[in-house]
């Protein structure tokens, strides 16, 4: 029954014994109450550094990331649901949930479309694709789904069955809807209604308490995360496709500094060194897991517990930026894609066609929300959208899952900066929170 743990080289049974070290040494730093955010870069170097020395054997480290993403992903659906009901049942007027749930809309929306445009500009200044071989491409992207039929399934039919595949949006119309509906029967029979309001109060409070408990795991998952991904990526391919990461990185560098920060500066009136230094963690934790679902739950107590933003509008922002307005997945990378494309197969982009993929990256980063391999396919909208061939994914899908870790990263902070900006428009952040460290941010830590 121990066949599959047999160790087949001495290599491998180094990299079990230094695995048990790195466990040990994050247990130890936990035990003496490090800071949470020193042994979740403890954890990241770590994996980093196993994933470099090992390459391909680190990929058996999936397992810890895996464990740790199971964990997450079960969290996920109660603690939304719970804490959004929770949360606007205190409002207890519909105009302020439509306020805020437009406001972050826009803000999601508004960044990727700004996202597209950066990925426009440096693909075209780099000619990203000139010289790519297009000969033998193989890929074949999944079925694009009408955009109105997405737009129909965002509404639940079947709510036990939408929670258990994890479909976030169909369960926070759902959660609205209980919310509005408690807010109206409190006018007619408060008694009844305040027993229910209850027990959501009591249920949201062991969520919270449960994903305390599997937020320690972070620093674990992390490294196993990243040991996996570093492992997994062949150094022929990188080195094949070296321009376009660096590029896309440097894109994604560029777009922090010169458009969410100064939105966090200027608009939000905070100051951005200070709003990175709350946020990083949600920040590492989807670089390494390549999910901005599986991040959601730390998102949220990153956003409320260190940046100050109000309970029901994390709460709602956080789900909704896992879904909604991705502005890497959703902006960047389609335009990178069309760009390579177009300059691979020797296609002539014109300034109607820069303008079609602005709006049709806007579109599709609703049209496509929630689905798996979701870059993928916002970028096969684009390319239809455009007339190229959708072969043009494969030329660039061998280092997907490398610069998927930053997508995410760039994911979540736009969910980040579009609930921060809200939460200032609404007064409803923080600023003692989100300036120094208390007593909530120290129950993040721990």
């Amino acid at each position: 029954m121990f066949d599959n743990l047999a160790i087949d080289s001495w290599q491998m049974g180094l990299l079990y014994l230094l695995t048990a070290g790195v466990i040990a040494c994050l247990w130890l730093l936990a035990k003496y109450k490090v800071h949470f955010s020193i042994r979740l870069l403890v954890g990241l170097v770590l994996g980093v550094l196993i994933g470099s020395i090992f390459k391909e054997r680190a990929t058996v480290l999936a397992s810890l990331g895996s464990i740790y993403v199971s964990l997450i992903m079960m969290i996920v659906v109660p603690l939304v649901f719970t804490s959004i009901i929770q949360s606007f049942i205190t409002l207890g007027k519909t105009e302020k949930m439509k306020r805020i749930s437009i406001k972050v809309v826009f803000w999601l929306m508004i960044t990727t479309a700004m996202g597209a445009v950066f990925a426009l500009i440096m693909g075209t200044l780099f000619n990203l694709g000139a010289g790519f071989d297009v000969t033998g491409i193989d890929y074949s992207p999944r079925e694009i789904v009408p955009f109105e039929n997405v737009i129909v399934a965002f509404f639940p039919r079947n709510i036990i069955a939408h929670m258990a595949e994890n479909q976030m949006i169909p369960v926070i119309i759902f959660a609205l809807f209980i919310a509005l509906g408690i807010n109206g029967e409190r006018k007619r029979n408060n008694d009844k209604v305040e027993v229910f309001a209850s027990f959501i109060e009591s249920l949201h409070s062991i969520m919270i308490r449960i994903t305390k408990m599997v937020l320690r795991f972070t620093p674990y998952g992390v490294f196993g995360l990243i040991a996996n991904a570093i492992g997994r990526n062949n150094l022929s391919t990188l080195q094949a496709l070296g321009l376009y990461i660096i590029v896309f990185y440097l894109t994604m560098a560029l777009f922090l500094l010169l458009v969410q920060l100064p939105l966090v500066w200027f608009k939000g009136k905070m100051n951005p060194v200070t709003f990175l230094k709350n946020v990083y963690p949600a920040q590492i934790v989807g670089f390494a897991s390549q999910s901005s679902l599986g991040t959601m739950p730390l998102t949220i107590r990153s956003l409320h517990e260190r940046n100050g933003v109000s309970q029901r509008i994390a709460s709602f922002a956080s789900p909704l930026g896992a879904n909604v307005g991705m502005n890497a997945c959703g902006g960047m990378f389609p335009a990178f894609v069309a760009i390579i494309t177009a300059n691979a197969f020797g296609l002539e982009l014109v300034a109607t066609d820069y303008l079609i993929i602005i709006l049709t990256t806007m579109i599709a980063s609703i049209g496509i929300a929630g689905v798996p391999g979701i870059a993928s396919i916002a970028a096969s909208v684009v390319l239809v959208a455009l007339g190229l061939p959708l072969e043009g994914i494969g030329l660039v899908i061998g280092v997907d899952a490398l610069i998927d870790m930053g997508r995410t990263a760039i994911n979540i902070t736009g969910t980040l900066v579009s609930a921060s900006l809200t939460a200032r428009s609404e007064n409803e952040l923080d600023d003692a929170i989100f300036t120094q460290e208390n007593a909530k941010t120290h129950a993040l830590a721990q």
